[in-house]
């Protein structure tokens, strides 16, 4: 029985890690999501001009639900663009596979469709 065991172990181990490399593999394939707790800091734009850039007045949260009153669809990408009362969260969002983008001003909650 010892040795039926160790065959076992030793022919079904290797299909078990590259079935499970291959699971993880697809899972990092799909779009990414947005974290909801990743949702609830306010976030600086990728500038290295901190002294330009405002205090944006409406949290990343804020932003996703503003887009999600007026345009249904998944969450894929948000970042903080542009600078002083121009700043606005850029949201890449997505529905039935197509993918589109949605402005917030960061100061005033506004919506507007990108193209």
């Amino acid at each position: 029985m010892g040795k039926i065991k160790a065959r076992f172990s030793v022919l079904i181990a290797p299909l078990i890690f590259v079935f499970g490399v291959s699971v993880s593999a697809a899972q990092n394939l799909s779009s990414p999501q947005v974290e909801p707790n990743q949702l609830d800091r306010v976030q600086a734009p990728n500038s290295g001009r901190d002294s330009q850039l405002a205090n944006p007045k409406v949290s990343q949260r804020q932003a996703v639900n503003l887009a999600r009153e007026q345009f249904a669809g998944n969450v894929r990408r948000i970042s903080l663009v542009g600078q002083g009362n121009s700043l606005r969260y850029q949201i890449r969002m997505e529905n039935e596979g197509k993918v589109f983008t949605v402005f917030v001003n960061a100061n005033n909650g506004r919506v507007s469709r990108g193209s």
